[in-house]
């Protein structure tokens, strides 16, 4: 291999290397309650593999618990938000700039930026396993 070809070669990768320096991860949002809980395994999996910010937004007022809870999920994060509100949710995503937000209660995610990809976790609070139906109110479903 001539000199000049591995010139450019080299040139080309540290390019390319540069590039993925570049790259910025979309940030992800996940509730505890109703989510983390109920998967472990695979929000334990998600936040280690994630690249991007992970904030652990929760509907709770005891901190310690929520820092337990995370502990013993084996949950990676970045930022632990506890709010007192179901619009306080959609408040914190748009400001911390989540793209991707999990959560286990419609009620809590009608509020959520058009631009945010949300998830619904599916659990006994939210579907009827036996129906195989989805559980909304009126405030969050409409028949079609």
């Amino acid at each position: 291999m001539n000199k000049e070809r591995l010139k450019n070669q080299l040139q080309e990768l540290t390019e390319a290397l540069i590039r993925v320096t570049e790259i910025t991860y979309p940030n992800l949002g996940i509730d505890i309650d109703g989510c983390i809980d109920e998967s472990p395994i695979f929000f334990q999996f998600l936040s280690h593999c994630w690249k991007g910010k992970v904030t652990i937004i929760t509907f709770r007022d005891d901190r310690e618990k929520a820092i337990r809870d995370l502990a013993k999920f084996n949950i990676r994060y970045d930022e632990l938000i506890l709010v007192d509100s179901f619009e306080a949710k959609a408040e914190i995503v748009a400001r911390e700039n989540i793209q991707i937000y999990f959560d286990d209660q419609p009620e809590m995610i009608k509020n959520m930026p058009d631009k945010v990809n949300v998830m619904l976790v599916r659990n006994g609070g939210n579907f009827c396993f036996d129906d195989k139906l989805w559980l909304m109110s009126k405030k969050t479903g409409r028949i079609i």
